[in-house]
């Protein structure tokens, strides 16, 4: 029997909706926990003042996107996400690294803070720096009045961790309106901006442990089907910091059974035993004795029973293919680029660099594969270690090999890549329906001319098509239930895809060594008058 049950008090991660364990710190009875630190990156928004220029670093040596000039108009919104400062001709720059639209994307460059305001802030982290010893805090910046603090005069020093509650301008200069702790006591007041610089803020947060008693009573609070418990007490005695979360699709089993086997919804390999495949009319061809092939040269329909199999959670609530219902957001420090690593050993991109053109720079560079989908988590919010196992399920044919997806050598279409092979739609020549997709469009970094705007560029079209829309799992991916576009919006044809990635998923887990003490949270499907037992597979 299990002997803990643990939940997150402040939750890592936002799933899709669904029936989800209660948070409340109803744990003064619990019997364990751990502490984590998290990490909040610097999210500040601003406006510029003035037509600003933009560098592609906090130095006036190079400008950014391509060999342009690159000028952020008046009052056009922008987002600090950093900030740095430079000396030159002894004369202190200070520089935010902002995030701004052009046109219809974003872009990321460094501006001189005196050419932005920052607007509706709500608490941002920094601390001081350049401060000589004493620097008084004011009460106002129109009055030479210091903050007192039991009588005593408040001052600050380099290091010292304060949060910016607010800017303002006075005599053209910039003062931040700054709270922070002083001899125990919390004060607030005012100090000139070139004494302050953002950063990331870190807190630590508790990770409380349920016993078994306190388990069992909130699953039955929850509504959690009695044929899942007997999965979730074992996976949670294992793993004692996971979190599981049911996801109501409001659906009946059948009905679902029914649309997803709809032919040609859902394909599997014609190597598969007869019980696997479809013998609709439409599927198979009673006087041959042969299947249509939807797909490639090998892929036909999948009969109902293969779907039941691979649709029903309980088939797949164990450690090695739990993975498939694990929420896909991008989550720093537990997604690293050695879990990364993990997922691309034995194949052609592990350890291995490439050459890209930098979009924002237009300069030639190399990166690893690795790097690349760290990047594309950075960029997009999604799991590198779900984009990294997607790749190796949709492209890597062996330890040496990939499809012609990710070569850039297709005849038709010459120096491009699809690595995600977005848009392979079925037919007999998938693979070129997806270099096609991957050769149009200016949208998602397209065109993929390198294996650069194909990483990121897809994982931008993955988290805006699914993973930020609800379908934020592998196993929602693979099977829409979700009341957006259901059935028909499923990222893969193959039955079998949401396990056999699931499996990679865990295997770089394992490998990474971040298992055991790893608060992942998992989302699974729950369905109206299933059958009793888990529905088996075909024979």
């Amino acid at each position: 029997m299990m002997k803990r049950y643990v939940r997150a008090v402040v939750l890592l991660l936002t799933a899709a909706a669904g029936l989800t364990f209660s948070l409340k710190k109803a744990d003064a009875a619990a019997k364990d926990y751990r502490v984590e630190t998290v990490t909040e990156p610097i999210s500040v928004p601003g406006q510029i003042l003035s037509d600003a220029p933009v560098f592609n670093s906090d130095t006036l040596t190079r400008k950014q996107i391509s060999s342009k000039d690159v000028t952020v108009s008046k009052g056009t919104n922008i987002t600090v996400i950093g900030e740095k400062k430079t000396v030159v001709n002894n004369k202190v720059l200070k520089w935010f690294k902002v995030s701004f639209p052009v046109g219809k994307k974003k872009y990321k460059g460094y501006i001189k803070n005196s050419y932005i305001e920052l607007i509706n802030i709500t608490t941002a982290a920094a601390k001081i720096i350049d401060a000589p010893e004493g620097t008084k805090v004011k009460v106002n910046p129109a009055k030479k009045k210091s903050v007192t603090s039991d009588g005593v005069i408040v001052t600050v020093k380099t290091s010292d961790k304060v949060n910016v509650l607010s800017e303002t301008t006075f005599n053209g200069k910039k003062w931040y309106n700054i709270s922070f702790d002083f001899n125990g006591k919390h004060v607030t007041g005012y100090l000139r901006v070139k004494f302050v610089m953002l950063t990331k803020s870190t807190k630590e947060v508790k990770i409380y442990a349920l016993n078994e008693a306190q388990f069992e009573e909130e699953m039955k609070k929850q509504g959690v089907p009695e044929e899942y418990k007997q999965y979730l007490r074992v996976l949670h005695d294992q793993y004692p910091f996971w979190e599981f979360r049911m996801y109501e699709t409001g659906l009946e089993w059948d009905t679902v059974i029914k649309s997803e086997s709809v032919v040609g919804r859902n394909l599997i390999p014609n190597s598969k035993s007869e019980a696997w495949k479809s013998k609709d009319p439409k599927a198979y061809n009673e006087k041959t004795g042969k299947w249509k092939v939807f797909d490639g040269s090998t892929w036909v329909a999948a009969s109902a029973e293969a779907v039941a199999y691979y649709m029903d959670p309980r088939n797949f609530l164990n450690e090695r293919t739990i993975y498939q219902f694990e929420t896909q957001e991008y989550q720093k420090g537990i997604h690293t680029k050695t879990g990364v690593e993990q997922v691309l050993s034995n194949t052609p991109f592990s350890g291995k660099k490439f050459s890209y053109v930098d979009p924002l720079t237009g300069k030639s560079a190399k990166m690893t594969y690795a790097s690349a989908f760290i990047t594309a988590a950075e960029n997009t919010g999604v799991s590198p270690i779900h984009l990294a196992s997607r790749v190796k399920q949709e492209v890597v044919t062996s330890a040496t090999t990939t499809s012609e997806a990710v070569t850039g050598k297709n005849k038709t279409y010459p120096g491009i890549y699809n690595f995600y092979n977005i848009g392979a739609t079925s037919g007999k020549k998938p693979v070129l329906n997806g270099l096609k997709w991957a050769s149009e469009g200016t949208d998602y970094l397209r065109p993929w001319t390198d294996p650069y705007r194909s990483i990121v560029g897809g994982s931008m079209f993955i988290g805006s098509k699914y993973i930020n829309v609800g379908q934020n799992t592998v196993y929602l991916e693979k099977f829409n239930v979700t009341p957006k576009d259901r059935y028909n919006h499923q990222y893969m044809t193959n039955v079998e895809a949401a396990t056999s990635e699931a499996a990679k998923i865990k295997k770089a887990y394992e490998e990474s060594g971040l298992l055991e003490k790893t608060p992942l949270v998992f989302s699974i499907p729950v369905y109206k008058k299933m059958p009793a037992s888990p529905c088996a597979a075909p024979k």
